[in-house]
């Protein structure tokens, strides 16, 4: 349970440094009038996870990817390799990191939790991006309990 908390507490840190690249913005000057105007760049990395463990002698291996995700990029070709990606059963680990890797994930950490099965091996992938849009999950009506808002 330990174990986990601090794996959570490294994806949250991950998650924030991403952020923060992803919001930096920068000034041009190319406005005919002569003023300049803000731009911003909304790149950075969006985030999977795959998690192998062996059940009955058969290595078990799961990706996934946060619904939230649809909500930060629109890319078409993005979402149906995340679609095919998640539903396909890969058959050991390494497949798996070759599959997302020629689909441009990269591994970002890994670490062995100890489950109820036995050992289990997560690794936290990135997908870099080119253009981001903000989530604000906070503003959805269906998450106010989640904020503390009535």
């Amino acid at each position: 349970m330990k174990i986990m908390k601090i794996w959570m507490m490294t994806f949250g840190f991950l998650a924030l440094a991403a952020t923060s690249i992803a919001q930096d913005s920068k000034m041009s000057g190319k406005n005919q009038q002569g003023g300049v105007h803000r731009t911003t760049n909304h790149s950075g990395e969006l985030y999977g996870k795959l998690v192998s463990s062996m059940q009955s002698n058969n290595e078990l291996v799961r990706f996934s990817v946060d619904p939230v995700v649809r909500n930060i990029t629109k890319d078409p070709n993005f979402f149906k390799a995340m679609d095919n990606l998640k539903s396909y059963r890969f058959d050991n680990v390494l497949e798996a990191l070759n599959v997302l890797a020629s689909h441009g994930w990269v591994v970002r950490s890994s670490m062995v939790v100890r489950g109820r099965t036995g050992d289990e091996q997560h690794y936290l992938l990135a997908h870099p991006m080119d253009r981001l849009l903000p989530a604000s999950p906070w503003l959805d009506e269906r998450n106010r309990n989640r904020t503390g808002q009535k």
